[in-house]
């Protein structure tokens, strides 16, 4: 009975592994394709974020440093961002999306005393905050995945390495023992056989 349910643990123990190993591999694919994203990404909001901080300079240049604190200062949120979750290949990652609170082509703060240089960056920055919620996005589930793919190395090598080794041990050990017993029995027989030919 035990070495019955062990070739069956043994079965399913090479099922999940084989599963695991699947599992495993299109994680990495989905992997390798977000880091691809994640550097297309990057560059974006790289040449947005310089484009932003140069219009941000020369507003600060034309206004001064403290005015432009003020103006800064007495913004209020315009842009809020929903957080969800998705499943990927069963992986539950955040999405988010990004959501006007208010108007956001009208400008936050009184036209009177500023300069174009500041509503160019106030453009700038509005255009850039989605592709760095993205990227966020982007990394975050990178980083569920990777950590996924993680979990799945360790089972595959626990499953490899330990489990199903252990069980043909187990296996080999009962089918040893199972054989002696075999032998004995086939030579208690032979001693009756005799001992009856004897009579």
């Amino acid at each position: 009975m035990e070495l019955l349910n062990l070739r069956r643990r043994k079965r399913l123990a090479e099922r999940g592994l084989s599963l695991l190993k699947e599992k495993r591999d299109a994680l990495v694919m989905e992997l390798l394709s977000i880091a691809k994203e994640y550097q297309n990404l990057m560059a974006e909001v790289r040449e947005k974020m310089e484009q932003a901080m140069r219009s941000l300079i020369l507003a600060k240049i034309d206004l001064g440093a403290s005015k432009l604190n003020e103006i800064i200062a007495s913004l209020k949120p315009q842009i809020a961002v929903e957080v969800r979750m998705r499943n990927i290949m069963g992986v539950a990652t955040p999405m988010f999306k990004v959501t006007p609170i208010v108007d956001v082509e009208t400008p936050p703060y009184n036209l009177l005393n500023t300069t174009t240089y500041l509503d160019e960056a106030a453009k700038a920055f509005r255009e850039l905050f989605p592709s760095i919620v993205k990227l966020a996005e982007v990394q975050a589930v990178a980083r569920r995945i990777a950590e996924e793919v993680e979990k799945a190395k360790r089972r595959v090598n626990a499953l490899e390495n330990i489990v199903i080794p252990m069980i043909n041990r187990n296996i080999k050990y009962i089918e040893l023992y199972l054989d002696e017993r075999a032998r004995e029995d086939i030579f208690r027989l032979r001693l009756l056989k005799k001992k009856r030919v004897r009579r």
